[in-house]
């Protein structure tokens, strides 16, 4: 059986950036003297006293630049991946049955993750910029944080889900 072939080379680019951006998350811990704390820290801080305390050892190891730039491709990867599962999530809803429902899903979840991470990662940024902690900002951060990790599993795992479905169907989606 033929018909619409999935859209997903905005997906895979995402997944490109994604790989950068965790690389770049991570140099934070391996290149900052006597760093711990790294992008996933600053981002649950929930409190402004936690986010202080983050950005004040990040500024005596030496990697407060190197967060600016992992947090600007944070925005730029948040860009790639949802404007590609979205992508993808429609070429699929043009499917019948399971496939477009997974497309449904795929496409929401994209949208939901786009917005929650881009509000989670622009208010940290801000605080950084800032250098100093806001309780307000910190608090909507780590609650933007759960809810954007489930929907980009959902996008993820909805992907790879419709992708199966179309084997064992018997579609041809390559």
């Amino acid at each position: 059986m033929t018909g619409p072939k999935p859209d997903l080379r905005g997906w895979l680019w995402g997944l490109a950036a994604f790989g950068i951006v965790i690389a770049l998350s991570v140099s934070i811990t391996v290149f900052g003297d006597g760093v711990t704390w790294g992008i996933g820290e600053h981002q649950a801080a929930g409190s402004a006293a936690r986010v202080d305390e983050i950005q004040a050892q990040w500024r005596a190891g030496g990697v407060r630049n190197l967060a600016i730039v992992a947090m600007l491709g944070d925005l730029v990867f948040i860009g790639i991946y949802g404007w590609g599962s979205w992508r993808a999530g429609r070429s699929f809803m043009a499917m019948p049955g399971a496939l477009g429902l997974l497309g449904v899903l795929i496409a929401a979840s994209a949208v939901v993750f786009a917005l929650c991470d881009y509000t989670e990662t622009g208010l940290q940024l801000v605080q950084l910029l800032r250098e100093r902690g806001s309780d307000a900002m910190a608090a909507t951060a780590a609650a933007a944080r759960p809810i954007k990790s489930l929907a980009w599993l959902a996008s993820f795992f909805g992907v790879l889900a419709a992708l199966a479905i179309g084997r064992v169907g018997g579609r041809t989606l390559d």
